[in-house]
């Protein structure tokens, strides 16, 4: 199964090698079978080895309580808050809960919830879910969204004295204005698809009148609407700016965040740079791509040339490895991924806005914006981050269009 998903080799082997392989695999074969699409496929299986992972501090006989549950989801929650992956609490703990009571469950390993509060509705709420599991609801997390969406209205009708026969339209923008502070508008989004679903079922059996469905209006939801963006290019400027030491830490981490920023480089490439990528003579580098094994050849800007060169003759440690940055303690080795993103982080202004591209992604984002800003096209921005489609480089694209006027093309090298 993980070979239908995973094709970097890395990724595969950390998938097949990692705890509880074998029913991981199970699971989503169970799941690919029900029909889930590849994106909610990948999405489970990244998160169901980070449940396993968890599982292996546990005895292999312990079963689980949705109390339990809840503590492991916002404990491992607030770890990627800590360590920068994740903006807030929120949707990692929530994701994280779902994917760990289905697999769980799987597993056998989970204890019955405790019985839910009665309603004067729970027949009725019975008869919607069933018949939207036969109309292909197969997932036990939408079940649980559909059903506490469903009674947190019904329980605001009953606190404002109304029936479910009786409501209107009015009775529904009320509602929705009632929860509208708190929530965000993929929230609302998120409810109105419920509450509509909900609806019409109630249509069908005549609980409600007719149209009343129709009469919810969700917010649109735009592509990308919420992707952080990272520094901007004065900022990553001013951050390399300061880096003016000469003992080795400096001199590495230098020549690592210009050439992040300058040439917009993942952060396995800049990893897996090796001596022989550098032509001194010609000032060229060769970059091996992530995504496409492409090999690219960009001219060395003198700028990064000489950071690099600094590292290289005053602060990398003697080794027989032939990759450029390596760690500055014994045993010496290339940087892990881990490693990279904390050495960018350390150095990136630690500002909330930016959420989870705190790492050497937002100095991809940073590059790619200050060329768009420049004035390059989306192919010339495309072929200098190694895209294949211009799909991927729309994504860099949520910058101030009217900006894009008035800004003149400046020199990449221009970091000091």
């Amino acid at each position: 199964m993980f070979q239908t998903l995973f094709s970097y080799p890395a990724v595969l082997q950390r998938h097949r090698e990692g705890p509880f392989a074998r029913e991981r695999a199970a699971y989503l074969e169970t799941l690919a079978a029900r029909g889930a699409a590849r994106g909610t496929l990948l999405r489970q299986a990244r998160y169901c080895l980070c449940v396993s992972k968890e599982l292996t501090k546990w005895p292999g006989d312990h079963r689980f309580s949705p109390d339990k549950l809840n503590a492991m989801a916002a404990s491992w929650a607030a770890d990627r808050v800590a360590m920068g992956r994740a903006g807030d609490l929120r949707w990692p703990q929530q994701q994280f809960r779902s994917v760990a009571t289905e697999f769980i469950e799987a597993l056998g390993r989970l204890l019955p919830a405790s019985p839910r509060p009665s309603c004067r509705y729970d027949a009725l709420i019975d008869d919607f879910l069933t018949v939207q599991r036969q109309r292909g609801w197969l997932s036990a997390s939408t079940h649980r969204c559909a059903d506490w969406q469903v009674r947190r209205f019904l329980s605001y009708l009953h606190q404002q004295g109304h029936e479910l026969q009786n409501i209107n339209a009015v009775h529904l923008d009320t509602y929705f204005q009632h929860v509208a502070p708190r929530w965000s508008r993929v929230s609302i989004a998120t409810a109105a698809k419920f509450l509509r679903s909900w609806l019409r079922h109630c249509e069908r059996r005549g609980w409600v009148r007719l149209g009343l469905a129709a009469t919810i209006i969700p917010p649109r939801i735009y592509r990308h609407e919420g992707l952080p963006l990272g520094p901007t290019w004065d900022q990553v400027s001013r951050m390399i700016t300061q880096i003016k030491g000469d003992n080795p830490t400096q001199l590495r981490d230098r020549a690592l965040l210009l050439l992040l920023s300058v040439y917009g480089l993942r952060s396995g490439e800049v990893r897996r740079l090796h001596l022989k990528d550098i032509d001194w003579q010609r000032e060229r580098i060769s970059i091996l791509r992530s995504k496409t094994l492409h090999q690219n050849i960009f001219p060395l800007v003198p700028t990064v040339g000489n950071a690099i060169a600094f590292y290289l003759r005053q602060g990398r440690p003697e080794s027989d490895n032939r990759t450029v940055f390596l760690t500055t303690r014994a045993p010496f080795r290339p940087l892990s991924a881990g490693g990279l993103y904390h050495i960018v982080r350390k150095y990136l202004p630690q500002e909330a806005s930016w959420g989870k591209h705190l790492g050497p992604h937002g100095l991809r984002h940073a590059c790619a914006r200050h060329l768009l800003e420049s004035g390059l096209s989306f192919k010339e921005v495309g072929d200098h981050l190694g895209h294949q489609s211009p799909d991927a480089t729309r994504i860099y694209a949520k910058v101030n269009l009217t900006s894009l006027r008035h800004v003149a093309l400046e020199d990449l090298g221009g970091l000091s």
